[in-house]
C-alpha cells in the first residue's frame, strides 16, 4: 500500500519551481539589496559603519536615511538591516513627544541623542531570507513611516 503522503511530498520535490516563485534575499547580500533599494527609485550607496560592518545610504523625498546591517560575523554574512534616519532640530524634540510617537506607530520607533534630536529606527530580520516582494513592502513602510514623522516634527 502506498503513503498518499509520502508519494505526494516525492511529486512535490520534482516539480519545478512555477513562474510566480520568488528568489529569496537576506541580509548577507548587501549588494542585492543595494540594487533592490535602486530598482524601487531611491539611491544607494553602499559604505561601511564605524565598526566595520556594511551600511546603505539611501534617501526618499529630500531626506537621507541608512540602512544598517546586524549581526554580522567578521563583517560580512549579516542576519539582520535597520533603516534609520537622524534629523537636526534646532532645539531639539521633547522625551514626551517622542514617547507619543512612539505610542502612536507600530513598525518604527524614535531615540532621541545627547542634543534630543530625534533618531526613527526600524528594524528588519531577514534571517533565513524574505521575499522580494516582503522587502519592497518593507521599504515602503519605512519611507511612508519616516514621512509621517517629517509631517510630525512639523520640518
Amino acid at each position: 500500500m502506498f503513503n498518499k503522503s509520502l508519494v505526494a511530498a516525492a511529486v512535490l520535490a520534482v516539480l519545478p519551481l512555477s513562474a510566480g516563485a520568488q528568489a529569496f534575499v537576506d541580509a548577507s547580500d548587501v549588494d542585492t539589496i543595494s540594487a533592490m533599494v535602486q530598482d524601487e527609485g531611491y539611491r544607494a550607496v553602499i559604505g561601511t559603519d564605524g565598526v566595520g560592518d556594511p551600511m546603505v545610504t539611501s534617501a526618499a523625498n529630500g531626506y537621507d536615511f541608512d540602512i544598517f546591517f546586524y549581526g554580522c560575523t567578521d563583517n560580512e554574512n549579516c542576519r539582520d538591516i535597520q533603516f534609520s534616519a537622524s534629523f537636526d532640530l534646532e532645539d531639539g524634540m521633547s522625551l514626551t513627544r517622542a514617547q507619543d510617537f512612539n505610542l502612536e506607530k507600530r513598525w518604527a520607533k524614535v531615540y532621541l541623542d545627547e542634543d534630543s534630536d530625534p533618531r526613527l529606527e526600524m528594524d528588519y530580520n531577514m534571517y533565513g531570507g524574505v521575499s522580494a516582494t516582503n522587502f519592497n513592502d518593507t521599504l515602503d513602510w519605512w519611507v511612508i513611516i519616516m514621512n509621517e514623522f517629517i509631517e510630525y516634527i512639523d520640518f
